[in-house]
């Protein structure tokens, strides 16, 4: 990703302007907002303005650009899924910085469980009512958490399903790309057999019963999205191959692309 850049050397910093901000604006919660789609930045930010117990920081800056602190000093921070997975894995590895919220238009049960596993506080549809978006802000300012009924019912529906290994999981992501069993095979360094009996196992634990399927399933899940390191996966083998794996597949992605070969998406 690498959209945001901030110093996290600078959390004291943070901490001392938030403490600033809460004599400004007594009794109000300070809330901001951060997304990549300036029409979404805008429609969140009259939502929280609406409230009179809010108070607006933003609305945020777009992409490639860096977080203003105001932003990275309130309470609540409002933001686009991609940017909450960049803030809690990069920006935030203390946890000083605001309690997230994710807006997305769809979350699979796998992107969700992954969201909170990373430290995220809530999780909303872009269909969000004004109402129960003001609300889950100031549950989550009060240290609760807020998922929005339909993604806690999709979360519910696999609950207690088998997740892949991290080696089915990349082995998926190089099918999602239209490889063949024996390009897999070599990537991966193991035999034709062994790329076969893992993709039965994908297929089982998504219940598919061919590639076609499994990628389709595996898209609305937010397996594909997500990738190897962020999954409910069993460290079966070297994490090093992984990232490696992933980085050749997007080299190869990106040849087809300009070579105008098909490519299967996700």
């Amino acid at each position: 990703m690498n959209q945001l850049r901030h110093s996290p050397s600078r959390y004291d910093e943070l901490r001392s302007q938030r403490s600033r901000d809460m004599l400004h604006s007594p009794g109000r919660l300070s809330v901001g907002v951060l997304h990549e789609s300036e029409v979404i930045r805008q429609g969140l930010a009259a939502m929280v303005s609406g409230h009179q117990g809010l108070d607006l920081r933003g609305p945020g800056v777009g992409q490639g650009t860096p977080v203003p602190e105001e932003l990275l000093s309130a309470r609540v921070l409002l933001t686009s899924q991609d940017l909450a997975l960049e803030l809690l894995e990069q920006l935030l590895p203390c946890r000083e910085g605001p309690a997230i919220i994710v807006v997305a238009s769809s979350f699979g049960d796998q992107a969700a469980r992954a969201l909170i596993r990373k430290g995220a506080r809530g999780l909303l549809l872009l269909s969000v009512a004004c109402d129960e978006l003001q609300q889950a802000v100031l549950r989550v300012g009060a240290g609760r958490r807020h998922i929005t009924p339909p993604v806690a019912s999709v979360m519910a529906e696999h609950v207690g399903a088998p997740g892949l290994t991290c080696r089915e999981a990349t082995l998926l992501e190089l099918l999602a790309r239209g490889m063949s069993n024996k390009a897999i095979a070599r990537v991966l360094g193991i035999s034709d057999g062994t790329v076969k009996t893992h993709a039965r196992s994908i297929f089982s634990k998504l219940g598919a019963s061919n590639r076609t399927q499994a990628v389709a399933m595996a898209g609305k899940r937010g397996i594909l999205k997500l990738g190897a390191d962020l999954l409910d996966a069993q460290p079966d083998g070297d994490p090093s191959l992984v990232s490696d794996v992933f980085s050749w597949a997007n080299r190869v992605t990106r040849g087809r692309q300009l070579a105008g070969a098909p490519s299967v998406a996700a």
